[in-house]
């Protein structure tokens, strides 16, 4: 291959997923993902990568557009970007209008219906598709309950095993590959629905965790230090007091991500095994984390690390060799790291940066990536992270000492000073004004 050909472009979006390194061990019982692991041993993984909103359709709506939350004007679910910006103001249309040709497949975009016919024949040159959701079970299909948060369903018959999204969204991308001509260049969409509640998995997607093994972190014994606005905001929504309901509740979750990784590796391995594995890049991202028991919460929408940081990972297939890196990047740069690939001009507008140069080894800029949702923004800079809430108050944090944010540094703190300003500074550039 010469760097003249134009590259390939994946991008696969999980759901709902958190940094997932970080969750390896963190609870005692070990988050098993053997697939996305065998892709970091030959990818760079960004463990520093943040969302710019904690939500998915806002979320969604500013990566896949290039353009910043304030720009939008979107920080809910009910409101798509396709009310904002036509279609054309997408950067997969730059690919589309290059000569790609650009395939659909699950949620990408919000929501896990196609796109309406007008909008998807602006973006896409295939067919729409749509998989089923897995929001609950057929009557009829062989289950079983198995507690904790949203109920731990799962499937207990084998021949059950094709009945999720992920089976289909997988599927589709492999009859993909494995039918693609191959005349021009491509980009495909891969939106699988796990780690997304309710958790429902094939039963042994559960019995693979050992729930005596599981144990919460020493740090949440002694509490955390509440700020007013997150907890009207934000809230709480957990009862810690009740151990076994949590156990049960991150073996759901971890059941859902070792099940969506099965069917990433199902993914990786068509692609590896086609014509294309040599040229195409392969960018993997999740629209937010998620609280799994931290400050009393099993959900999203929050400011803090858990929430805003996110998994995104980059294989070059020209650059096969296992990256970190820990400074802090963005989930807008997604958009401008495809146009650096596929030799497109820069986006307009746009405040992302290319990580390719990360992926090719070159040393990552210090740099403030923040999360808004709504009048409140976050921001995460060298060890700290900075919150100021819509009514003002603030939190600094040591995220290096402090992972969890159970503690707040206040303004007395010798970084409060340099953060806040670099909190001002950065929103600014994204089009927010603080006060």
């Amino acid at each position: 291959m010469t760097e003249k050909q134009p590259r390939n472009i994946v991008l696969i979006s999980l759901d709902d997923a958190v940094s997932f390194w970080k969750y390896k061990t963190i609870f005692g019982e070990a988050l098993q993902t053997p697939n996305l692991d065998r892709i970091c041993a030959q990818s760079t993984g960004f463990h520093s990568a943040y969302c710019q909103t904690p939500l998915c359709g806002p979320s969604r709506a500013s990566f896949m557009s290039g353009k910043t939350p304030h720009q939008l004007e979107i920080f809910e679910n009910k409101v798509s970007v396709f009310d904002r910006v036509a279609p054309e103001d997408m950067w997969p249309y730059r690919l589309k209008e290059n000569g790609y040709f650009c395939s659909s497949g699950g949620k990408v975009h919000h929501g896990y219906r196609p796109l309406a016919q007008p909008i998807h024949e602006v973006l896409y040159s295939d067919e729409r598709k749509g998989f089923r959701i897995d929001r609950s079970l057929r009557p009829d299909i062989e289950q079983r309950r198995y507690g904790g948060h949203a109920g731990g369903l799962a499937t207990t018959n084998p021949k059950d095993d094709g009945y999720y999204h992920d089976a289909h969204s997988s599927e589709s991308f492999i009859d993909f590959v494995e039918g693609f001509d191959g005349e021009s260049p491509f980009y495909r969409e891969v939106g699988f629905f796990g780690p997304h509640g309710p958790f429902i998995t094939p039963a042994p997607y559960k019995d693979m965790y050992t729930l005596r093994n599981f144990r919460m972190p020493e740090e949440w014994q002694d509490g955390y230090d509440v700020n007013d606005f997150a907890a009207e905001n934000m809230g709480e929504n957990f009862d810690l007091s009740k151990p076994l309901r949590w156990r049960k509740s991150v073996r759901n979750y971890f059941s859902a991500f070792s099940h969506v990784d099965h069917h990433l590796g199902r993914v990786w391995d068509a692609l590896k095994a086609s014509p294309y594995a040599d040229n195409t890049v392969v960018v993997i991202l999740s629209d937010h984390g998620f609280h799994l028991g931290d400050k009393n919460r099993f959900r999203k929408t929050s400011l803090w690390e858990q929430v805003a940081r996110v998994p995104l990972i980059i294989h070059d297939p020209q650059q096969p060799v296992a990256r970190e890196v820990h400074t802090p990047v963005a989930l807008i740069d997604v958009g401008p790291t495809v146009m650096d690939y596929t030799g497109l001009p820069p986006l307009a507008d746009c405040v992302g940066q290319s990580l390719r140069p990360l992926v090719d080894g070159a040393p990552a800029p210090d740099r403030a990536v923040p999360t808004f949702h709504f009048g409140s923004a976050g921001i995460r800079k060298g060890d700290y992270r900075f919150i100021r809430y819509e009514d003002g108050s603030t939190q600094l944090f040591d995220v290096q000492q402090d992972w969890w944010q159970l503690r707040n540094l206040g303004e007395t703190h010798p970084a409060y000073p340099d953060m806040q300003q670099a909190h001002r500074d950065c929103c600014r550039i994204y089009g927010f004004d603080p006060g």
